[in-house]
């Protein structure tokens, strides 16, 4: 995947000027007392990051960008009169609704999209929050178990508890008010259903049994019917049959481009910052005796790069455009065994300013930088591996849970670019897409060898567009999504590594890509960079992962400018021992019976 983190601040500068005007031209301007009248909006339970801050008007309408309804598995697009977008929602809703352009983000009247999607709407004037959840429509048990149905897809666990026997459905961002207190119960070996909240936005369904009968989650993690079969008399419990996948037929999609005026952009020699972008404070958290994380608070969401010097050994952090609080302590001692001290400051280099954190260090180790929102902004994560944790290079693998965890899986296998879309061309003109679709026919065959149902947006040299791939995965009902790319990043040799991106703060995709990362690095003799929030290079996130509903990660399997990872990317033999660490990254995640 072609593209550099390091974007020059002048055309984020030439960005947000241009908006403005945009949003002049389209008679939707934001004043700027919205920033006085911020908003927090959860949904499925957890905050969520925003370019964008959602916003309270004078007359109380709540607007957020409207990527929010992707939370909720709805999709958008901009109406053809460009004044309004049209929103799909999961339920079938269809609705049109005005927009107030900032930023150029499309920022819509909460309430009023989120209630005809399906969502109960909560406010907390005190923390100005808006909390959306699901309502649930049906909880039923039949000969096929336990059903739960709710107004758009959500995410959820089950459980199972042995004194007293009992199996429990936790529903996450979900509202009580439309749940049933109690369910009859037809199945001998349960006693009754009935339903409790155990916090704001989760809601439990306990079923509670006569004895201990077997069970088996049937539905997919993100989704709006809920399925739990169950046995009565130890026979293994039934699942109902998926339904065979539609064809697949790809969604042509055609931009429509905003009118944008330039502006005059700041001379060169003039550092240039982002606005209100602020690093507040830097602490030192020891996680456990193999991992220590420096958490960098901030109020947004901007560009970052790392450097590391050896000699004396130091890792920097900076943050593209930010400036540092009045209460920023500029240094912290420590006593880690590593970590010296940490220090904040600001650097500028040419006609840019960065805001910098330093942690000055006995010795270099391994090290990935991930991000979580917070309250105030934006939490930046450099998780140190001290002494005893990975290795930088390939590890010890641990065994590998069954493969037959695989069957009955439906997974979309999504190799990168092709067709005209060469996507990196690196090192001795090898190209991107010839590697990932060699790499995805291997992983394609390993899934399939171990009983699962695949299928691949592309088997040749063509390119289905990057809004029809996760299409592609809703249609075949599939259960993952797994897109193979291959970096290019700077100059010769500037960048080594696998990475693994994960679409923004989800927090089942980012196990997922955890799981992943760590068997490929253990095989492939590839470094790893860690796993990353999509969001890290594109404010709306990459858009086959922003776009597949289902658990999603993007493998970016090396470096196409790096002459030890493309000798590699390029042997048969390699590219096999990715798709194998692939393939082990996965069952790790589904032994997980929380990620089934």
């Amino acid at each position: 995947m072609k593209m550099s983190l390091d974007f020059p601040i002048a055309r984020r500068l030439y960005t947000y000027s241009a908006s403005i005007i945009s949003a002049i031209i389209l008679s939707a301007a934001v004043t700027p007392a919205h920033a006085a009248d911020s908003v927090q909006l959860v949904v499925g339970g957890q905050p969520v990051a925003f370019v964008v801050q959602p916003y309270q008007e004078n007359d109380g309408t709540v607007f957020a960008p409207v990527d929010f309804v992707r939370r909720m598995g709805a999709n958008y697009a901009p109406s053809q009169d460009g004044k309004s977008v049209d929103v799909m929602g999961a339920n079938g809703a269809k609705l049109t609704v005005p927009f107030n352009m900032v930023h150029e983000r499309y920022c819509v009247p909460v309430k009023q999209v989120a209630t005809a999607l399906g969502a109960s709407v909560g406010w907390n004037d005190r923390a100005h929050t808006m909390t959306l959840r699901a309502k649930i429509e049906v909880v039923k048990q039949d000969k096929d178990g336990l059903s739960i149905f709710t107004s758009y897809p959500i995410y959820y666990s089950v459980k199972r508890l042995e004194k007293p026997q009992r199996i429990y459905v936790d529903l996450l961002g979900a509202d009580l008010a439309s749940s049933p207190a109690t369910v009859p119960a037809s199945n001998p070996g349960v006693s009754y259903i009935r339903s409790g909240s155990i916090s704001y936005n989760t809601v439990r369904i306990v079923v509670d049994l006569k004895k201990n009968i077997g069970f088996k989650v049937a539905s997919t993690p993100l989704t709006s019917h809920v399925q739990v079969a169950m046995s009565g008399d130890g026979e293994p419990p039934r699942v109902a049959s998926r339904p065979q996948p539609s064809p697949i037929v790809p969604i042509p999609v055609t931009p429509r481009p905003l009118p944008v005026t330039p502006l005059p952009v700041a001379p060169p020699d003039t550092p240039q910052t982002v606005p209100g972008l602020q690093i507040t404070d830097v602490a030192c958290n020891v996680v456990s005796d193999t991992l220590t994380q420096i958490v960098i608070k901030t109020t947004g969401q901007g560009d970052f790069k790392t450097e590391t010097l050896s000699s004396p050994s130091r890792l920097a952090f900076d943050l593209a455009g930010a400036s540092l609080s009045d209460n920023l302590k500029r240094l912290v001692s420590t006593d880690h065994a590593i970590i010296k001290s940490i220090r904040s400051g600001i650097m500028k280099a040419g006609g840019k300013q960065f805001g910098r954190v330093v942690l000055d260090m006995t010795k270099l180790v391994a090290f990935d930088v991930t991000t979580q929102p917070s309250d105030e902004g934006v939490d930046y994560v450099i998780n140190v591996k001290t002494p005893g944790g990975p290795p930088v290079g390939p590890a010890t693998v641990s065994p590998v849970p069954d493969s037959t965890l695989l069957a009955g899986k439906i997974i979309m296998v999504d190799p990168g670019h092709g067709g005209g879309d060469s996507g990196a061309v690196g090192i001795g003109g090898a190209r991107e897409k010839d590697l990932t679709l060699s790499i995805g026919k291997k992983l394609r065959n390993l899934l399939a060898s171990n009983g699962a149902t695949v299928y691949m947006t592309r088997e040749d040299d063509t390119k289905p567009s990057v809004a029809a791939r996760p299409q592609m995965a809703i249609a075949a009902h599939a259960d993952y999504f797994i897109s193979i790319h291959c970096d290019d990043s700077g100059s010769r040799n500037s960048h080594s590594g696998s990475t693994v991106y994960f679409h923004a703060q989800n927090p089942l995709c980012r196990r997922f890509a955890v799981n992943v990362i760590n068997r490929v690095a253990a095989v492939s003799g590839i470094p790893p960079n860690g796993v990353k929030s999509d969001t890290i290079r594109f404010q709306t996130g990459f858009g086959v992962l922003r776009g597949s509903p289902m658990p999603a990660i993007l493998v970016e399997c090396g470096y196409m400018n790096s002459e030890s990872d493309l000798s590699k990317l390029r042997t048969p033999a390699v590219q096999q021992h990715v798709a194998e660490g692939i393939v082990a990254g996965l069952l790790d995640f589904i032994a997980d019976a929380g990620n089934r």
